[in-house]
């Protein structure tokens, strides 16, 4: 039984392309779609006509079929096709993207890096949207890169403050006006580098800076319930406690448990926490220390050491891309 529903298709507000007004704005059509509900008795037979059955010996066409099918839906396969999709999908480059150039523009909300990114840079760069996109991802990298190393992230992070630092020098006129660009992008940065860290920090807010371990609202950095929780209630309890479906026995027993320990559970916590913002701060202090020595000119570096780290090479063509973005 076949059950055909059109519904509406939904509009990607995420972009809008830059068009001549006599040409229809195909993101904001309401074009309808067809979703087609199957039920498990033809699901089940489609499912079944798939299975191929025995060929006839002399069928030569079956056979070759029946390979490609077996082969095309095997582990492997799939898993190929998976890593091909995705390194077609990190491979592609917007900043090179010719027509993402000329015809893509993003809107940011206010009050936030990329919008004033954007406000400022509209006029000096090709596309300032794109660019105010791409710069906000670098220099915010623990929120936009979290599968990268710290060094790498850190990497970014320098990279897209040595631009704004090279683009106020040769690109504002108006000395106030550079000044508070810098000011902001300062801000951003010494933010970005507590995210690292492991601080919870919310821009343009007027909570300070935390430690994930804490809370906005405790005394003197104290160890959250919720932090002492996930880190030594039973896993399952704990999701179950946060859906609002606990077992009073098991709540009652760690809340015993925690009267018990809570000042030796914290302590471990903030060792932890701090032994991390240690580590950290020597990575990030590493990879500052390896680009000041690199030979820079006109916001690129002309001259690295024999040895440097294997993503060194594509943050340099990112520097490279969003320079030549420069009016």
């Amino acid at each position: 039984m076949l059950k055909i529903t059109p519904i509406q298709q939904p509009v990607n507000n995420s972009f809008k392309t830059v068009t001549d007004k006599n040409i229809p704005d195909n993101n904001k059509s309401n074009a309808l779609a067809a979703t087609v509900t199957i039920s498990d008795q033809s699901q089940n037979k489609y499912i079944q006509s798939l299975k191929l059955k025995n060929t006839n010996q002399d069928d030569v066409l079956g056979k070759q079929f029946k390979k490609f099918y077996e082969e095309y839906n095997s582990a492997e396969a799939i898993e190929q096709r998976r890593l091909d999709q995705l390194e077609k999908e990190q491979s592609y480059n917007r900043l090179e993207d010719e027509f993402n150039l000329k015809a893509v523009q993003y809107d940011f909300p206010e009050n936030t890096l990329q919008h004033t990114i954007k406000g400022v840079l509209e006029g000096k760069v090709v596309n300032a949207s794109i660019y105010a996109a791409e710069w906000g991802s670098a220099i915010r990298s623990p929120i936009s890169m979290p599968d990268k190393s710290a060094e790498e992230r850190h990497a970014y992070r320098e990279m897209a403050l040595k631009q704004a630092e090279y683009i106020t020098e040769h690109y504002f006129d108006d000395e106030q006006e550079a000044k508070s660009f810098m000011d902001e992008i300062n801000r951003y940065y010494e933010n970005d580098v507590l995210r690292e860290k492991g601080y919870v920090v919310i821009d343009n807010s007027d909570i300070e800076p935390f430690k994930k371990y804490s809370s906005p609202i405790s005394n003197n950095n104290e160890v959250s319930f919720y932090t002492l929780a996930k880190n030594y209630m039973e896993e399952d309890d704990l999701e179950q406690l946060i859906n609002g479906k606990g077992a009073p026995a098991e709540s009652a027993k760690f809340l015993d448990q925690l009267q018990m320990n809570k000042e030796k559970y914290s302590e471990a916590i903030r060792n932890e926490f701090k032994l991390n913002e240690q580590q950290m701060e020597e990575r990030i202090a590493g990879t500052k220390s390896m680009l000041e020595t690199f030979a820079w000119e006109n916001g690129r570096i002309a001259e690295t050491m024999e040895e440097q780290p294997d993503y060194l090479a594509e943050i340099l063509k990112w520097n490279e891309s969003m320079l030549n973005l420069i009016n």
